[in-house]
């Protein structure tokens, strides 16, 4: 085959999975891209979603995978089926929106965007789930989805120094702002979310101690409120404009660099959506504290030993790609970096990873809406975890009796929580925890 034959071949959308090196011999199952209005209708049914879709793995519906989907889109455009806004709610909102359809796609769709936009035509159309529409309303009166009065967003802080003082410096910066006078600049600021202030505040807590471990004098936000997230993957894309707005100029006025995060889901949002929302740069820069740690850490030649365990005797550590930070940010080697810098810490993989990781089952509203299906999803991820970690640790110390428990680490609050909630239903021996919390019990040096 000739140079240009084989970029021609590079070239076709095939039935064939990506890289598998096969090729439909039949040309009517490709599609062009230019000729069709929307993203759904290159869809070729092949089946390949189905095989990576969580939720279909447990309800073997077909209108609960990414194909099964399009087909639904397909005749609703093409008018074949009624709009049922009672019969198609489950097809519509039973999407974790994890995107692994969207990795295995032949022919590149982006799902991720096409059912984002399902929601959202849907919902101007009277479609919306009770228990969204009070999540949506609690966002909207007080900027939190967890119905919390806003004036006890930090609350945490009292008892945490390094948080107490990150926040004295946050109001006093904003004071300096408002009166006009000269203040001091703050390189970063830690954006909280509304998870962690208001019911995960260990992650809060742990992230504020370790960036102070690290000498970062960072700042809080005293004026910061929900990202959007929440309202945003329902389908409220349209209800989120004010808070986008109000965060973004709170963020440029204070003046800092670098904002950090702890939350993968305020962490994504503010990186992808509030761009697209705003139609323009952001004019800083935004990190999870899973990637900023490493970075900053070769940035000052330091080392990181975890207080807990030894060099000789690690804590042996499987790490779960949350779908927010992994295939949303593509941010999938900074984390595994960070665990392999901590003396005391090994990691072992899973056999799904990266880019193919298996989602928790907590995302795109899922969990509000479903939570037992939620759960059993995180179950299933947690035997996944289980079963490598044991037949490692037998490599490992070759032996059959294990005398530390071992842990599932994530970078995501929510992945944190649905998957802690599975081991404890399942009575795993598999603890559950975030980074961050790792990391509190770290030296830096």
């Amino acid at each position: 085959m000739s140079k240009e034959e084989k970029q021609y071949v590079k070239n076709i959308n095939t039935t064939g999975p990506p890289g598998s090196g096969l090729f439909s011999p039949q040309q009517e199952n490709l599609h062009d891209p230019l000729t069709l209005t929307d993203d759904f209708e290159r869809c070729i049914q092949c089946g390949y979603c189905r095989s990576v879709c969580r939720v279909y793995d447990i309800t073997y519906n077909e209108m609960d995978y990414a194909g099964g989907r399009n087909r639904i889109l397909k005749s609703l455009a093409n008018k074949e089926i009624k709009f049922d806004k009672e019969g198609i709610v489950d097809s519509i909102f039973r999407c974790m929106l994890c995107g692994n359809c969207r990795e295995v796609c032949p022919v590149g769709i982006d799902t991720v965007a096409v059912f984002q936009k399902f929601r959202k035509d849907a919902i101007n159309q009277g479609v919306l789930p009770k228990k969204l529409g009070i999540l949506d309303e609690r966002v909207a009166k007080l900027r939190n989805p967890y119905n919390e009065p806003p004036e006890t967003r930090f609350n945490w802080t009292k008892g945490c120094g390094a948080a107490e003082r990150a926040l004295q410096r946050g109001k006093e910066l904003l004071n300096s702002i408002r009166s006009g006078t000269p203040t001091k600049k703050y390189k970063v600021g830690y954006f909280v979310g509304c998870t962690s202030a208001f019911r995960n505040t260990e992650l809060a807590i742990a992230t504020s101690k370790i960036l102070e471990a690290l000498k970062i004098e960072f700042v809080f936000f005293p004026e910061e409120i929900c990202c959007g997230s929440v309202s945003y993957r329902t389908g409220l894309e349209d209800h989120i404009l004010d808070l986008v707005q109000h965060n973004t100029e709170m963020i440029r006025e204070s003046g800092v660099e670098d904002v950090v995060f702890s939350c993968s889901g305020c962490f994504s949002t503010l990186s992808l959506e509030y761009p697209r929302l705003l139609k323009e740069k952001l004019g800083f820069n935004l990190y999870h504290i899973a990637e900023y740690i490493p970075k900053f850490v070769n940035d000052h030649n330091l080392k990181i030993k975890y207080g807990k365990r030894t060099k000789e005797d690690p804590v042996l550590v499987t790490y779960h790609d949350p779908c927010h930070l992994g295939r949303y940010m593509s941010i999938y080697d900074p984390p595994r970096e960070l665990i392999n810098m901590i003396e005391g810490v090994k990691l072992v993989e899973m056999k799904h990873i990266k880019n193919m990781s298996r989602c928790c089952g907590a995302g795109g509203g899922v969990k509000t809406l479903y939570g037992e299906l939620a759960t059993t999803v995180a179950t299933n991820r947690l035997g996944e975890s289980t079963n490598c970690v044991e037949e490692l640790r037998k490599d490992r110390l070759k032996e059959a009796e294990e005398t530390n428990a071992e842990w599932m680490v994530s970078s995501c609050v929510f992945c944190k929580n649905n998957l802690y909630q599975a081991a404890n239903e399942s009575k795993s021996a598999l603890s559950v925890v975030d980074i961050s919390e790792i990391l509190e019990d770290c030296e830096f040096y």
